[in-house]
């Protein structure tokens, strides 16, 4: 316990820094180790779509009239497409746009902010007493997490469907340059099957939602 406390610090430092440790297996080579390292250092939130990759950091409240209130945020996006080098040694090709809006972290950030939340109103139940309040916010927890935990696989079906659809729509329009029929035609069937993936992946989504939206409404009706 006093070796804990002598080391308190580092000891947080490390588990928070942990919440990247997988960071390096999803960028894989896309970008240098500087760039890697300021990520980690700036603590900013990466998703990865095919060879484009998205920043996303966020403000403390703003605006903000009482402490504890809750108050609006600003959100700064970046997108930045891949260090990755060709063949020659030449930057890969930009995509307008980097192909995507990083829609891991969308859902993500809104399921870990009501955790956070939940967790909060937990902790604060259970410093009053309220043995029923906490019971239902551990609950809510228990229900985001899990939501979570099983949406990020969906999450990734549908972002490497839309990945493909770009590649195919990419390959398909140098065919059809190059007057190149039969290739085109290829990469447009390989594209609609990508399409499908993705329409199937976001159907999967919405059915995880609604069975996890059933599931908080069972638990906010069971402690009204």
């Amino acid at each position: 316990r006093d070796s804990y406390h002598e080391n308190k610090d580092g000891i947080l430092s490390a588990i928070l820094l942990s919440r990247y440790r997988n960071l390096y297996s999803l960028l894989r080579e896309h970008l240098s180790e500087d760039t890697y390292m300021g990520i980690v250092r700036n603590e900013i939130l990466v998703d990865v779509q095919g060879d484009d990759i998205l920043y996303q950091i966020f403000t403390s409240n703003i605006l903000q009239r009482k402490p504890g209130e809750e108050a609006p945020f600003l959100e700064f996006i970046q997108r930045v497409c891949s260090e990755c080098q060709n063949e020659n040694g030449c930057p890969v090709q930009i995509k307008p746009g980097c192909g995507g809006f990083g829609i891991r972290n969308f859902l993500t950030l809104f399921l870990s902010i009501e955790v956070s939340k939940a967790m909060h109103e937990a902790s604060d139940a259970k410093l009053k007493g309220d043995h029923a309040r906490y019971t239902l916010e551990q609950k809510r927890v228990d229900c985001f997490t899990n939501q979570l935990n099983d949406s990020n696989p969906i999450l990734t079906e549908i972002s490497d469907a839309m990945t493909e659809v770009g590649r195919c729509q990419l390959l398909m329009d140098t065919a059809i340059l190059k007057n190149d029929t039969c290739a085109a035609e290829h990469w447009k069937e390989q594209m609609e099957k990508a399409s499908q993936r993705k329409q199937a992946g976001n159907a999967k989504l919405m059915a995880c939602s609604a069975q996890y939206d059933a599931m908080m409404r069972s638990i906010r009706e069971a402690f009204d």
